[in-house]
């Protein structure tokens, strides 16, 4: 059939090459572009929910015809060039998993199924593509060299991490390609449309967030990448070639990255106007919506394993469904949720955590970390600098790894270029502003001691240090070749002070740690180091055989809760004795300076007047 068509136009013919026909068909090709400008007007105009403005791409790189993805892009986006994009798996690609969930929010949100036509889904591997083809969906097949993507990858894990990178270099193609894009997780429901809340004034960007502080132009919103709007034009597919520019040399995700770039300033640089999206609208498992009436999309982020996303979102989708017109409904606890971040995948991740940051003798250094300590300028900065100006310590940072208890905490200590662990805490949401009830706080330092007897559990051993404790010199060597399973700093009277301590891995300290856990439940309310101080005096460490040795407050402690004190031989400094945040940062900054003005002569520490 095609070579007989090729026979009857080669007869059809002039000697100069030009089909006979061909005037006749001109007149036809032109009035059929006529009618194709025309429908493409009309139904621009027409759409549902494609009236919020978009930028125009006068600069994008043109492609030439031919090209997959360009044909792709063209089924699926809207008239105004914008394409919802999300990326698939066969872990996502089940019957009745994510993916079906995915469509089954769409088809069932308000004035959302029509957008099923304008989806785009990516689909990692080749299981994921031949699902998305036998729905009759608009798929595009993209290949990630040296990993195949044919079971789940778990949050933060080194696959999941190649994932995203991939992911951030095909949507900058899009934005190459000329598209605007919608990009949403697979773990993102889709309750209302979500078009007429994008509806502003010529951003370049919106991005959604685990939590919102009331300012749609404020940087310090932590967002999230799981949903966000571009447009292309210059700027952005600058943002994203220079985003993707930095995979070689970051230490996490390509979210974390983005976020570090912001506080660096580059959408400033770009000249780019950005929106953070409110969680009102755009909310999350971080921090729900605060009206079902307005909530239009709900993310499972603060979730990391698939079976956890697709039993909480189900719940998410059957409680909207029966109170969306209800104001002061709630949304369902996300209890599975928190519980998967206790499972052994996060104890393997954080192995693998420790092995890259430990000694040769899988020793290492462990500090808790908020969103007050890690402020510019705060006990955070100051704790870095007497490690960076002591005696012997810098190298001992590449050793130090730092549990961020929120997420302000967490994205400041990836801007530094520091050892980075999210330490979640069930049932608090530490992303929200303080004040923190009393029964919060003490859910997180349990939350500390449950994380610790982890790592001894793992076989690491490690020193546990407050930002509060100034290093002045390298403590290893005092620490080190002794047969004590603890080795605890102390206020006055041997009182054991948990703010710094080394704990060797064993069976011995790992029960420790557990009974100590365990133990708040004997006293209710009261705080872990006052536990320990009751653990102590009831004889539970000589019960479980634990070798344990008060650390000589000359070395270790300072002048905060003993006085005096000689600067030559302090080794570390701690703020105890101390409650107030800002009296600490000056008592330590002062006590700093001291010592390293004292130039090996006797001197006093200063008085610490503000602590008393």
């Amino acid at each position: 059939m095609y070579q007989q068509k090729i026979d009857d136009r080669q007869e059809t013919m002039s000697p100069f090459g030009r089909s006979t026909g061909h005037a006749a068909g001109l007149v036809a090709a032109a009035s059929l572009l006529v009618c194709v400008v025309t429908y493409a007007f009309l139904w621009t105009s027409t759409v549902p929910g494609t009236s919020f403005a978009v930028q125009s791409t006068p600069s994008v790189t043109t492609i030439e015809h031919g090209d997959e993805l360009q044909v792709v892009l063209r089924r699926a986006s809207m008239g105004n060039k914008t394409v919802i994009i999300t990326v698939i798996n066969s872990a996502y690609v089940e019957e009745d998993g994510m993916l079906d969930l995915f469509l089954r929010s769409m088809r069932e949100g308000e004035d959302t199924e029509y957008l099923i036509k304008h989806v785009l889904l990516v689909a990692a591997d080749a299981v994921a593509f031949k699902r998305c083809e036998l729905l009759r969906l608009n798929c595009y097949r993209l290949v990630t060299e040296g990993v195949e993507f044919s079971e789940e990858a778990i949050y933060e894990s080194e696959d999941f991490i190649k994932m995203m990178w991939r992911r951030t270099l095909f949507l900058g193609d899009v934005l190459r390609h000329g598209y605007n894009f919608i990009f949403t997780d697979m773990d993102v429901m889709w309750l209302r449309d979500p078009l007429p809340k994008l509806n502003n004034d010529g951003e370049d960007m919106q991005i959604s967030c685990d939590s919102y502080n009331g300012n749609p132009t404020d940087e310090h919103n932590p967002f999230n990448t799981g949903f966000y709007m571009v447009v292309s034009n210059n700027k952005t597919i600058a943002l994203f070639d220079e985003w993707y520019g930095k995979r070689h040399n970051a230490t996490g995700k390509d979210q974390d990255v983005l976020s570090q770039m912001r506080y660096e300033g580059v959408f400033r640089r770009l000249g780019m106007k950005v929106r953070f999206l409110d969680t009102l609208h755009f909310s999350g498992f971080c921090q729900d919506s605060r009206d079902f009436r307005e909530v239009r999309t709900v993310h499972a982020n603060c979730c990391r394993l698939v079976k956890a996303k697709l039993s909480e979102l189900t719940d998410v989708l059957e409680v909207w469904k029966r109170f969306n017109r209800t104001a002061n409904a709630t949304w369902p606890a996300h209890k599975i949720c928190h519980e998967a971040w206790e499972t052994d995948v996060s104890k393997y991740e954080l192995q693998l955590l420790l092995n890259r940051i430990s000694m040769e003798n899988k020793t290492l250094v462990i500090s808790f970390l908020n969103m007050d300590q890690a402020a510019e300028n705060g006990m955070l900065d100051l704790f870095l600098k007497s490690l960076r100006q002591g005696g012997d310590t810098e190298p001992l940072i590449k050793h130090l790894l730092f549990a961020a208890v929120d997420r302000v905490a967490f994205d400041r200590c990836k801007l530094l270029k520091l050892r980075c662990y999210r330490l979640l805490t069930y049932g608090v949401d530490f992303s929200k502003e303080p004040p923190f009830t009393a029964e919060e706080l003490n859910r997180m330092m349990w939350r500390r001691v449950q994380f610790l007897g982890d790592v001894l559990k793992l076989g690491y051993s490690f020193v546990s240090t407050n930002v509060d404790v100034m290093w002045l010199r390298n403590p290893f060597a005092n620490l080190g070749n002794r047969s004590e399973d603890v080795q605890m700093s102390c206020d006055a009277h041997d009182i054991v002070d948990a703010g710094f301590y080394f704990a060797a891995s064993s069976s011995r300290t790992a029960a420790l740690f557990d009974t100590w856990y365990g133990y708040q439940y004997n006293y209710p309310g009261m705080k872990e180091d006052d536990v320990l101080r009751r653990m102590r005096s009831d004889g539970v460490f000589r019960k479980l055989g634990v070798r344990v040795r008060c650390l000589d407050a000359l070395y270790f402690g300072g002048s905060f809760c003993q006085g005096g004190g000689d600067v030559r031989e302090a080794i570390t400094v701690h703020a105890n004795c101390c409650r107030d945040e800002k009296a600490k940062l000056a008592g330590l900054a002062s006590a700093l300076d001291v010592w390293k003005s004292s130039g090996g002569g006797t001197v006093g520490w200063p008085e610490h007047k503000a602590c008393t």
